[in-house]
C-alpha cells in the first residue's frame, strides 16, 4: 500500500455519523439474550462516540424486559467478544423500539479473522494541526491539482506516514467557521522491513502515537477509526475509537512549517513512552497539560493542573530517574524549590522572562526571587481561600498560564533529549517562527 494512494476507509463528512459496518450481535438483557443486527457508527456530534444502533420487537416478548433493559448495564456479543455498554436513547411504539447502545469504553475492537499477522493500518485523524510537509507531493483530480501535505514518523522497526486530503483545505474552512470534528489527515502504519506484526503490538504503539500526537497539537487528537490490513490489503480487525476534541486551534511547542519538529521527537518520546517509568509519568503529565491548555476550562485551573504536573515531572526526574533527593527530602522541599530543582538540572533558565510585564511588576513589588517564586505565589493565591493576597494577582493570571505551560512544554521536550527546535509560546506571534530549545544555547 502507497502512502499516496492512500483513501479513508470509511465514507467520512464533518459533522456527520460515520457509518462504519452492519454486524450480528448477541443482546444480553440479565441473562435472556436475542439475537439481532446492529447498525454501527461513529457519532460526531453533539459528542463523539460509537454507537450501536439495533430494533428490538414484541414478537419473542422482548418488550416485557424493557423496564430492567434501561436501568442496567447491557451486555453486546458481536465477533465472538462480549462488550459492556448501556442504552443512550430509544424511540417507537409498543411494538417496535429502536435502540441507541454505547460502549462503556473505547476503543471496541473487533477481530474480523482468527489471522493475527497485521501489515499495516489505516487510521483517520480529525481536526489535526494544518502543517506544512517537506516532502509534499501533489494530487490531481481533473482538472484540480492540489498540495498533499506529508510527513514520516520512525520508531525502531515502526514507521507511520500521515497526510492531508485532496478535501482537507475544505475541511480546515469548515472547521474554523462552524468548529466540530472534520478528517484532516489520515495516517499508514507498518514495519519498515514489511514483517508482520501482532493486535496487542498494534494498540501499544495506536495508545503513544494518541499522547505524541495530542502533545503536539496541544489538545486531544488521536489516531480514529483504525483498520487492521493483512498482506493482501484484506481488513483483519477495527480499532475504533471516536476522536476526542471539538475544533480548537490551542498554543503548542509545535510549529506547522516545522514538521521537522515531529520527526525528530517522535522516537525520543517512544523510548521514553515505553520505558518502565518514565511511560506512566508521560502519561499522567500530558494528560494534566492537555487539560491545562484548554481555556475553555479556565485558565486558573490551568495554572494549578499545570503546575501539579511540573511538580510531578520533577520527583520522577529528581528522586527516581537520577537519585538527587530521597522521597522525604523531596517531600520537604517548597514547591518552588521543587521546580527550581528540575529546571536548574535540566538547563531551563528561572529567570522571569522580560517579556511578562505584569508578573516582572508584581515581582519588584512582592520581591519574588525568580519565575518559579512568582508561579507558586500566583498559585497558593488561588488554591487557599486565607491566602493574604487573594485576588491581587489577577492581571498576571494569563501571564502565569502562559508561563507554566511553556515549563511545561520545554521539560517534557528535555526528558525527551530532544534538541532541535520549537515555537515559544511566550515571544512567537506567527507561524514559522522558531527557536533552539534554550539547553542548545547555554
Amino acid at each position: 500500500m502507497n502512502i499516496k494512494n492512500l483513501k479513508p476507509f470509511y465514507n467520512i463528512e464533518t459533522n456527520k455519523d460515520v457509518f462504519l459496518s452492519e454486524e450480528d450481535v448477541e443482546i444480553d438483557i440479565q441473562g435472556q439474550k436475542f439475537k439481532n443486527r446492529a447498525k454501527i457508527y461513529c457519532r460526531l456530534l453533539p459528542t463523539p462516540r460509537i454507537v450501536f444502533n439495533f430494533e428490538l420487537t414484541s414478537s419473542d416478548g422482548q418488550l416485557a424486559l424493557m423496564s430492567t433493559f434501561f436501568s442496567n448495564n447491557v451486555s453486546i456479543l458481536i465477533k465472538q467478544k462480549s462488550i459492556h455498554g448501556h442504552v443512550i436513547s430509544y424511540t417507537g411504539n409498543v411494538s417496535l423500539i429502536s435502540i441507541v447502545w454505547v460502549p462503556d469504553h473505547e476503543p471496541v475492537i473487533l477481530i474480523t479473522t482468527e489471522n493475527d499477522r497485521i501489515c499495516s493500518i489505516i487510521f483517520h485523524l480529525f481536526n489535526f494541526k494544518d502543517f506544512v510537509g517537506k516532502s509534499d507531493f501533489a494530487e490531481n483530480q481533473d482538472p484540480i491539482s492540489k498540495k498533499i501535505a506529508f510527513i514520516r514518523l520512525c520508531w525502531q522497526k515502526w514507521e507511520i506516514e500521515l497526510r492531508s486530503l485532496f478535501t482537507t483545505d475544505e475541511v480546515f474552512k469548515t472547521l474554523k467557521s462552524k468548529g466540530g470534528f472534520g478528517l484532516t489527515h489520515l495516517g499508514l502504519v507498518r514495519r519498515n522491513d514489511n514483517s508482520n506484526f501482532t493486535s496487542d503490538e498494534a494498540e501499544k504503539l495506536l495508545i503513544g502515537l494518541r499522547f505524541f500526537l495530542s502533545f503536539a497539537k496541544g489538545c486531544w487528537s488521536n489516531p480514529s477509526l483504525a483498520v487492521y490490513l493483512d498482506d493482501c490489503d484484506k481488513k483483519i480487525a477495527e480499532f475504533l475509537s471516536s476522536p476526542s476534541e471539538t475544533w480548537n486551534s490551542p498554543t503548542s511547542w509545535f510549529d506547522p512549517y516545522h514538521v521537522e519538529q515531529l520527526s525528530n521527537l517522535f522516537p525520543l518520546f517512544m523510548e521514553k513512552w515505553n520505558n518502565e517509568y518514565w511511560g506512566s509519568t508521560l502519561k499522567e503529565v500530558i494528560y494534566w497539560y492537555l487539560n491545562a491548555n484548554n481555556t475553555m476550562r479556565g485558565i486558573d485551573a490551568g495554572i494549578i493542573l499545570t503546575q501539579s504536573a511540573i511538580e510531578r515531572l520533577s520527583y520522577e526526574y529528581v528522586v527516581n530517574n537520577n537519585k538527587l533527593l530521597s522521597k522525604n527530602g523531596f517531600k520537604d522541599l517548597r514547591a518552588s524549590d521543587k521546580f527550581r530543582r528540575l529546571f536548574s538540572s535540566i538547563n531551563i533558565p528561572v529567570e522571569l522572562p522580560s517579556s511578562l510585564e505584569n508578573m516582572k511588576r508584581l515581582s519588584k513589588q512582592h520581591n519574588w526571587i525568580d519565575a518559579p517564586h512568582a508561579l507558586t505565589e500566583i498559585r497558593n493565591s488561588l488554591v487557599h481561600p486565607e491566602h493574604k493576597r487573594k485576588g491581587q494577582f489577577r492581571d498576571a493570571l494569563f501571564e502565569a498560564w502562559n508561563l507554566g505551560l511553556w515549563y511545561l512544554e520545554l521539560s517534557i521536550l528535555r526528558i525527551c533529549d530532544y534538541t532541535e527546535t520549537y515555537s515559544n509560546r511566550l515571544t512567537n506571534r506567527v507561524v514559522g517562527q522558531v527557536e533552539k530549545v534554550p539547553w542548545e544555547n547555554s
